[in-house]
């Protein structure tokens, strides 16, 4: 599935072929399941909409989140953790007041296992469907919670029964590749008087919560929206702010996500222009030279693994692991082989080593160690449960 072009994307705001580069992101690649292994983090100079530029076809994203999701929580069954828990619920609350009526049609692109779908529905509302690639989120989200999800992507889904009143878009459009053409796709389902909730990453605050270096330039996020960005994606379509929120919520144990949270509705008179944003860039060099600094540290631990050369298993294959392969010694360290809770990349090589499923830990008496930061925590309750007494467990952050 690994699929890279060196061709420019032009701006997904104002349609700019001027990017200005402010940094370069690396991947390892996971022998058939990695959609990029670098792109490009740029600034339009016409509009400052920060995006990755150099990246496959809409096409190979959506045939990615079809084949390779990792919303659908196999560790879990399907059911949401927590801490997602509590952040759907939440929502809920602030998306009800933005319903006109409990017969309003609601559709939730990119659902996931619908939980926030089944809260609506629990509260009043009863047409409510999802949509989402993933065949697997589909059937989970019947299996748990009774929900109609369709199964499609941002630009090519099936036809709906009636035009939406509210359209839910959470942490969906920092993963598409060609916004212009979802962004028609959702004026074209939303009622003439309808309303899109929309949250997403806020890159102006990317700095101000502790997460693993780069993480937020990760394999998916590839559009990095600040308040104005997204204000001016929205007026380039036909819609107006009705509510907006800068926050920011906890995504697992010690890790907290900034988002913004708007609500757009429908308006004749939009402005359907684009205010400079000179916010993105200033934030984005801050973050840089945070987690330059934080990568540093990880460095050193790193080089003493190699020197070491003491047999580990590395727990994660995502963002923070395969930029740690790609520019760091990690991949000379006595890797006996990787451990992934997503069952599509076991069997699967990763610097030439296996990715194996959770159970594999105890073929072997290695000590582990977590690479993911956002699930650290979880993932050492799931050594704990599954190896053998006294695991060692080695992780590479302090979360206390």
């Amino acid at each position: 599935m690994t699929e890279n072009s060196s061709g420019a994307r032009s701006c997904p705001i104002c349609g700019s072929m001027r990017p200005n580069r402010v940094f370069r992101q690396r991947f390892a690649a996971i022998q058939g399941a990695t959609i990029v292994t670098g792109y490009d983090v740029v600034t339009c100079e016409r509009c400052g909409f920060a995006y990755a530029d150099g990246l496959p076809s809409q096409h190979a994203f959506d045939e990615y989140y079809s084949a390779a999701s990792k919303y659908e929580y196999h560790q879990r069954d399907g059911e949401e953790s927590a801490f997602d828990r509590v952040r759907m619920s939440d929502i809920a609350d602030m998306v009800i007041p933005l319903i006109p009526s409990p017969d309003a049609h609601i559709l939730d692109i990119g659902c996931a296992t619908g939980r926030l779908l089944y809260l609506l529905k629990e509260r009043g509302f009863a047409n409510v469907a999802g949509l989402d690639p993933s065949p697997a989120c589909a059937e989970a989200a019947r299996r748990l919670y009774g929900v109609r999800v369709l199964r499609g992507s941002m630009t090519e889904f099936p036809e709906l029964d009636a035009p939406s009143d509210v359209v839910i878009l959470i942490g969906v459009l920092e993963h598409i590749r060609d916004l212009d053409s979802a962004m028609r796709r959702i004026r074209s389902v939303v009622a003439e008087s309808g309303v899109v909730y929309v949250e997403v990453p806020n890159a102006i605050d990317f700095d101000r919560w502790p997460n693993a270096p780069f993480q937020d330039f990760s394999i998916e996020h590839i559009n990095f929206f600040s308040p104005i960005s997204l204000e001016n994606l929205f007026a380039r379509y036909g819609f107006q702010p009705t509510f907006w929120k800068e926050h920011a919520r906890e995504q697992s144990y010690r890790t907290t996500m900034s988002c913004l949270s708007a609500a757009f509705q429908v308006a004749a008179n939009a402005p359907g222009t684009f205010r400079y944003d000179e916010d993105a860039r200033p934030a984005l060099e801050r973050y840089v030279k945070q987690c330059e600094a934080e990568e540093n540290r990880l460095r050193t631990f790193i080089e003493q693994l190699v020197e070491s050369q003491t047999p580990v298993i590395v727990w994660g294959v995502g963002t923070n692991a395969t930029r740690l392969l790609e520019t760091t010694r990690l991949a000379e360290a006595n890797i006996e082989f990787f451990v992934d809770s997503n069952s599509r990349y076991h069997g699967k090589e990763l610097a030439g080593r296996r990715v194996e499923p959770p159970g594999a830990i105890n073929e072997t008496g290695a000590p582990v160690l977590i690479l993911s930061r956002v699930f650290q925590s979880e993932i050492a309750e799931q050594i704990s449960k599954l190896a053998t007494p006294n695991r060692e467990i080695l992780t590479l952050y302090e979360l206390s």
